[in-house]
């Protein structure tokens, strides 16, 4: 039986839990006791009057019913003329793009609802950009509601006119345009008759009639689990993507290894060929091979390895995408670490083109560059969908904070080799006969960072130590002196100053950092780029009463009379450390006694 994907997505109330539902009512999907209950949730719930709502086959959760929308992605599933046909409903309000984008990600046709009553929304152009971030080649568009425009055909023309003005870009979409009625049910699953003017197809008529051309890949299988039953054994599963056979010649990414398959498993069973399924192997020789490699045919050329890359991402979190951020990748079964690069651009959904921007802030569309910190096993999405989609992940809290496609592999990514010198830290170390680390103090501007920095960089250089202070200001002043005070720019500097500060550490001395370094993010970041016991994170939560009255650079001054002073950090902003090595309340104790105590704790 031929199985299909379907995605509905457009606006809220444009109407696409009625049309499916509306579809499983009138091709005899629904059993008897759904039926039943659908009675008496109408009688309840419903907004059709003395009719039963349709849309309550699909609003399954109690928010959903008493608030009318769609929230989570509902999926349901029937049999019509042969065919499987899987619907993923997906919810219309914009604090819900994530959603969209989950029920979209892996189907092969979409119906964007669009309501002829309000035309052609904002929403409808992010919709339909996401589904061409996802490279669905299918799509009709439903003109819901055409009973509410008395099935007038110049409106009718007017929104399909307006629709083509946003494809004019997209030529490899195959579209349909019809104008239905998902309540009353006109050119949904039967022509209507109601409308003459319209001589195509139902939207059940095209969807089954829509043959699904799926691209030929290379074989290959990403490694979900590497299963260890004795020291002379070791068997790799996951889902295969093509055919394997035993004496099958592959290698693994990333790196060069090969082999020849030895055992081929499924269903507890040795078999000798193997196609398109979830299954295990073993080697004829011993690979050092973990979760997130990819095993591919010795010849294949698509799959390749990198650490740099270009790619389009949909912003789907609160959390912004910030260059010089540090965030999680999952790319198939690989989770590591990544850094953004540059944010190149971000798509405008009134003038519907690219401009240029610095962040992508929660339902954003745009191009980034960013690296990992190891290579990975990759395919650009068009290649292989499956290798080259992935998800961006917050470091902190562990949502996902966007969804991502890999156009191509930035050159640096092979282009650039790390080298090891005979000199290392602990020859440097040891010259300078000293354990190298960073102290980086954090909090508000006034809570004494400058003050306690110069006096414990004093105090450590007559005790003989080998020390340099990085100060935000004096860097400022130079090497960042390019650099604003915006959220992206912030974290830029904190990047450069954490990068520098591993330098030096390197050098083999002792780094005292002052820097208000507001975001969490970028001090865990910091901390990342440190050896264990490197890196001393003290947090100088001094009142913010004091600090104001102090307020040595007049910038709390500035922040009440001038408008639009960017206030980060300041008084609004600053993310207090949740566990730092120290804490210290500068208005409660001397300079002398500080410095004494972050000296007796960490030395």
């Amino acid at each position: 039986m031929i199985q299909k994907k379907i995605v509905t997505c457009g606006s809220v109330d444009d109407g696409k839990s009625t049309l499916i539902g509306r579809i499983i009512f009138e091709t005899k999907n629904i059993l008897n006791d759904q039926d039943t209950k659908l009675k008496k949730l109408s009688k309840r719930y419903g907004t059709t009057g003395k009719d039963v709502d349709l849309a309550l086959l699909l609003d399954g959760l109690q928010d959903e019913r008493e608030q009318g929308i769609t929230i989570d992605v509902a999926h349901k599933y029937i049999n019509y003329k042969n065919q499987r046909l899987v619907f993923h409903d997906s919810p219309g309000h914009d604090q819900y793009t994530k959603n969209v984008v989950t029920a979209a990600s892996n189907c092969d046709l979409a119906i964007l609802l669009v309501d002829s009553s309000k035309g052609v929304l904002e929403q409808t152009k992010r919709h339909l950009k996401i589904l061409e971030f996802l490279n669905i080649k299918n799509l009709i568009f439903a003109v819901n509601k055409i009973d509410l425009i008395s099935f007038n055909q110049i409106k009718f023309k007017k929104i399909c006119n307006d629709l083509k003005l946003i494809l004019n870009k997209h030529k490899k979409i195959k579209t349909h345009f019809i104008p239905v009625s998902g309540l009353k049910g006109d050119n949904v699953v039967t022509k209507s008759k109601k409308i003459k003017w319209y001589k195509g197809k139902s939207v059940l008529d095209v969807i089954v009639k829509t043959k699904i051309t799926n691209k030929k890949t290379p074989t290959f299988l990403p490694v979900q689990h590497v299963h260890r039953p004795n020291r002379t054994v070791r068997n790799y599963f996951g889902e295969l993507s093509g055919s394997f056979s035993l004496n099958h010649k592959i290698k693994v990414l990333p790196g060069s290894s090969s082999s020849q398959i030895k055992n081929i498993y499924t269903n507890f069973k040795k078999i000798k060929k193997i196609s398109n399924t979830y299954m295990s192997l073993s080697l004829k020789n011993e690979l050092d091979i973990v979760r997130g490699d990819v095993i591919t045919s010795l010849d294949d050329k698509t799959i390749k390895s990198g650490n740099a890359f270009n790619a389009n991402i949909v912003v789907t979190s609160q959390d912004k995408i910030i260059p010089g951020r540090e965030y999680l990748l999952r790319i198939h079964n690989k989770v590591l670490k990544m850094t953004v690069l540059k944010v190149k651009n971000s798509f405008n959904f009134k003038t519907n083109n690219f401009i240029q921007a610095s962040e992508l802030d929660v339902n954003e569309l745009g191009e980034i560059e960013f690296s990992t910190n190891q290579e990975i096993a990759f395919s650009t999405f068009d290649n292989i969908p499956q290798l080259g989609r992935f998800v961006i992940i917050d470091n902190i809290n562990f949502n996902v904070v966007a969804a991502g496609t890999i156009n191509f592999e930035l050159r640096r990514s092979t282009n650039i080799f790390a080298t090891e010198g005979s000199v290392n830290k602990k020859i440097r170390s040891s010259i300078k006969k000293q354990k190298p680390i960073c102290i980086w103090l954090t909090g508000l501007s006034g809570s004494g960072k400058t003050t306690v920095a110069q006096a414990l960089e004093k105090e450590l250089v007559n005790k003989g130590k080998h020390t340099y202070l990085l100060d935000g200001d004096n860097l400022r002043s130079g090497i960042n002196k390019n650099l604003g005070f915006s959220s992206a720019d912030r974290s830029e500097n904190i990047r450069r100053v954490a990068e520098i500060s591993k330098l030096m550490v390197d050098s083999g001395l002792i780094t005292i950092v002052s820097v208000i370094s507001p975001f969490e993010k970028e001090r865990v970041f910091a901390k990342s780029l440190f050896e264990k016991d490197e890196f001393f994170e003290i947090y100088l939560n001094t009142p913010l009463s004091v600090c104001l009255k102090r307020d040595p650079k007049k910038l709390y001054k500035k922040a009440k009379t001038i408008k639009g002073f960017n206030k980060i950090g300041l008084t609004t902003g600053y993310e207090v450390p949740k566990n730092p090595y120290l804490k210290i309340d500068t208005s409660k104790e001397s300079i002398e006694r500080v410095v004494n105590k972050i000296i007796k704790n960490i030395f």
